[in-house]
């Protein structure tokens, strides 16, 4: 599995993010690259302890969310497209 404590994943996230600009189209979502990069920060912030999230999670996530979590986040298969997820946040 990929761990960002390895050089060859940071790198491979580091090019990634550096190829990105105004007129980056996504290669699925409708996140455009603003509403990404903040998404990823706000995550970040949020996982580190830096902030709380904005918005309390929603009933049906309480139930299921550790359960998706977990699932989605097992091996280096990417998420699916199309996932279900709260209304976004980031204008």
């Amino acid at each position: 599995m990929k761990t960002i404590f390895d050089k060859a994943t940071i790198d491979e996230l580091t090019a990634g993010v550096n190829s990105l600009n105004e007129n980056s189209k996504p290669l699925w979502g409708k996140m455009n690259v603003y509403q990404m990069t903040m998404h990823c920060t706000k995550w970040n912030e949020w996982v580190l302890g830096i902030t709380n999230p904005v918005n309390g999670q929603e009933f049906l996530g309480k139930i299921f969310g550790k359960m998706a979590l977990k699932s989605n986040t097992k091996n280096d298969k990417p998420i699916g497209k199309n996932m279900p997820s709260r209304k976004s946040i980031y204008h």
